[in-house]
């Protein structure tokens, strides 16, 4: 699911947000798939991993001549794979499928088929995936034997690492060695789709989730204790080598629960996002156990203290994810993404102002209810944003923040089609992994240089461009007036586009016309207007998009009374800038009008 995050045009302040989704890829096509990552290609190229995370699904042939196979909960000598559980682009995908998702043309190609002693994936499937642009390649940690592949841009194999007898021996522990009679058969009775014990995961002491590369190093997270292990990579061929490292252990408590994320900010940073205890409902309703899976932040010790024994803060920092409970909603996935402006417009020239993570019932809160009704919808299953540096108790609960539902406004759906909106309060780990496109930041982009970083640990909350929306309870710089020009020039205008307009009765369809003239500022060079109502049960029914007149705009309204205050969200962008796949300007602001008291009638 591909969504647009440039111009919310708003200060963050947790309202519900409906950003505008680019473009979906089905799991029909590629599966169910929960790891993502990007290359650093012109326009990147997406690679997504197959994953038992949301389940795994089984069918016995079609038994009362309904034309549909029949959905099992156990294993039996007939069962095959739910369709749409591994994909069906290519026919010899499976549960060790990593897919391509061109850059350029959003074709599909199946990538690699992870495999092990020639043996496929059983059905635990893989876990998360890193890319490595020093070296041009592709780590992917799988559930099923608890190895790490690494792989070529041609999705060739290089070799492999193996945690539970290589990383073990370092600290002199236990071997713990793949066992192939963990393997299960979804045509045994044994295997039960409700039970992730009989999936058949590598032993937690060996299997690896969460994997990211760092200062020459693959950084990886064990599931059984719960820890963030490194090993080197060879600088000139990008092999691992023979040097593992324990690096730190990730609390227990209130939960051991497995790190599906990692990330590094510019400064060093080290940022986890766990997920909840992998489970499986038949009615597909949770996924992951909610409520207790955190975001956690650590740096090295500056000094390194000799006293303990790991190179990191002994206390990780966290970060508060949603407004429920103990505001620890992720969903598991995690990434940094460019400063936002004063007036909510992306700002290109910050790396790494705003964290991002996926998560469950971000809004929902009930002793906050009230003041979060205004801000829209509290069931928001989807994506939080927030400024980088503020972690508990500052910016907690999340004030700062914006909520990206996953049921946004979808330009690009099929035609027909009914968006399915899963935002229900009952759903539980629906969401999977992050990946946001960069230029000019660390891992990202094609060597356009932004302009600085800012966030994470080293740096304060906000830096001075954003200082003036501090939020409540924050530490917030002081804001110093400056009202002499040269030297301080005058403030940025408010909004790009001013919009003036007025209502005509069409008698012939009997409905008012709102004629919407937009006056755009000097020196933007748009050519495209975007509107999209923000009243339940108001439509643009000539909408969404539609060429910049700059004579007028007619837009028909479905669905408003006479009478009726509605609010209309306005955006003007050049249509080249935005399929150029780089950030855009999009100027965005809102009309609120009011449709006028009589009603128009159709003229007979």
């Amino acid at each position: 699911h591909i969504v647009n995050l440039s111009a919310p045009a708003y200060v963050w302040d947790a309202r519900a947000w409906p950003a505008e989704a680019v473009r979906d890829f089905k799991a029909r096509d590629i599966g169910q798939v929960f790891g993502v990552a990007l290359d650093n290609s012109k326009n990147p190229n997406i690679y997504v991993a197959a994953s038992s995370a949301y389940g795994l699904h089984l069918v016995a042939p079609d038994a009362d001549g309904d034309g549909r196979p029949e959905r099992l909960k156990k294993g039996r000598n007939d069962a095959f794979w739910m369709p749409g559980m591994w994909g069906t682009v290519d026919p010899s995908g499976g549960p060790g499928s990593v897919w391509k998702i061109d850059g350029t043309t959003g074709q599909i190609t199946l990538f690699a088929n992870i495999n092990h002693d020639g043996k496929a994936n059983a059905g635990a499937g893989l876990g998360n995936l890193a890319y490595d642009p020093a070296h041009k390649q592709l780590f992917v940690s799988d559930l099923s034997t608890g190895m790490i592949h690494r792989l070529g841009l041609d999705g060739r194999e290089r070799d492999s690492y193996d945690h539970g007898v290589t990383g073990r021996s370092a600290l002199k522990l236990t071997l713990a060695p793949y066992d192939p009679i963990d393997r299960f058969d979804i045509t045994s009775g044994n295997f039960d789709s409700e039970d992730p014990e009989t999936w058949g995961y590598a032993a937690a002491e060996r299997r690896v989730w969460g994997v990211a590369v760092h200062g020459g190093r693959l950084y990886y997270a064990v599931t059984g204790e719960s820890q963030i292990w490194s090993v080197g990579l060879d600088k000139e061929t990008g092999a691992f080598l023979p040097d593992p490292r324990w690096e730190v252990d990730v609390p227990k408590k209130p939960k051991n629960l497995p790190v599906s994320d990692i990330l590094f900010s510019h400064k060093g940073a080290m940022i986890l996002a766990q997920r909840g205890e992998i489970r499986s409902t038949y009615d597909y309703g949770n996924f992951a156990n909610p409520g207790k899976a955190r975001v956690y932040r650590y740096w090295l010790e500056n000094p390194d203290d000799p006293a303990t024994p790991s190179r990191w803060i002994e206390e990780p920092e966290e970060y508060a994810v949603g407004f429920d409970g103990d505001n620890r909603q992720t969903d598991g996935g995690i990434d940094l993404n460019y400063g936002y402006t004063s007036d909510g417009y992306l700002d290109p020239t910050i790396c790494e102002a705003s964290l991002w993570t996926t998560g469950d019932n971000l809004r929902l809160s009930e002793p906050l209810k009230d003041a979060l009704l205004p801000g829209g919808p509290l069931v928001i299953d989807g994506v939080q944003g927030m400024p980088a540096g503020p972690v508990k108790e500052k910016n907690t609960p999340p004030w700062a923040s914006y909520m990206l539902d996953n049921d946004p406004v979808n330009t690009a759906a099929e035609p027909g089609s009914t968006p399915f909106n899963h935002s229900d309060e009952k759903t539980q780990g629906w969401i999977g992994d992050i990946a946001i496109y960069r230029v000019g930041c660390d891992g990202g982009g094609s060597g356009e240089t932004a302009g600085g970083y800012w966030g994470g640990a080293g740096y304060t909350w906000s830096d001075p461009p954003y200082g003036e929306d501090c939020m409540p309870g924050l530490d917030c710089p002081p804001i110093v007036e400056c009202t002499e020009e040269p030297d301080c020039p005058p403030p940025p205008p408010r909004a790009c586009i001013i919009p003036r307009g007025g209502f005509v009765c069409d008698e012939a369809i009997g409905s008012w016309i709102y004629t919407l003239n937009a006056d755009v500022l000097p020196n933007f060079n748009a050519d495209t207007l975007k509107v999209t109502s923000i009243t339940p049960g108001l439509s643009v029914s000539n909408g969404p998009e539609m060429g910049l007149n700059l004579a007028g705009n007619p837009l028909q309204l479905a669905g408003g009374t006479a009478g009726q205050v509605i609010s209309l969200d306005l955006c003007v962008f050049n249509k080249l800038a935005e399929k150029s796949g780089k950030p855009f300007d999009c100027c965005k602001t809102t009309v609120t009008v009011k449709i006028p008291g009589q009603a128009c009638e159709k003229k007979q």
